[in-house]
């Protein structure tokens, strides 16, 4: 009788262990009896469970490293496009300090013309129009106006140096 009782248990524990499915496994749905978990236990369930758990938190800690790299690499190209409108701003008050004092210069000298006054007011236009491109303009955007700018002082001059010459 002894023997066949516990033939019985242990066919009904093996039993249950048999019917344990991971999802009764997790804490997170419902509290398992101690049969349940004894089940988790002697069916893989909750081997299984942990294994899923740990390839997910693997999955994030990847995803986690890309992002960082992604944002990385933004904060690269912010510091890249900060030193590029530096850059671009040196420029242009070079252009403008060299403009001013050329402009100087000619008035010093009674050589302003109304040619050159009109060419001299173009390229500050253009200086204008340059420093107050909209901060959602493209970087090639901003270039290209920049070296517009540079082109139009190169050519004032050069106008200059041929009037000048005559």
């Amino acid at each position: 009788m002894k023997n066949i009782n516990k033939l019985v248990l242990l066919g009904s524990l093996f039993l249950t262990a048999c019917t344990t499915t991971p999802e009764k496994c997790d804490p997170s749905i419902s509290d398992p009896s101690f049969f349940d978990k004894l089940g988790c236990v002697a069916s893989g369930s909750y081997e299984k469970r942990v294994n899923a758990k740990s390839q997910e938190i693997k999955d994030l800690a990847a995803q986690q490293k890309a992002l960082s790299q992604s944002v990385i690499e933004l904060e690269n190209q912010r510091s890249a496009i900060i030193s590029d409108r530096a850059t671009r701003l040196a420029e242009m008050d070079k252009i403008n300090d060299n403009l001013s004092s050329l402009e100087s210069a000619l008035k010093q000298k009674n050589a302003m013309t109304k040619e050159l006054q009109a060419k001299i007011n173009n390229v500050k236009n253009s200086s204008e129009a340059v420093k107050n491109l909209d901060d959602n303009a493209s970087i090639m955007e901003k270039t290209a106006k920049l070296a517009q700018l540079k082109k139009q002082y190169s050519e004032l001059l050069d106008n200059m140096s041929l009037s000048i010459s005559k």
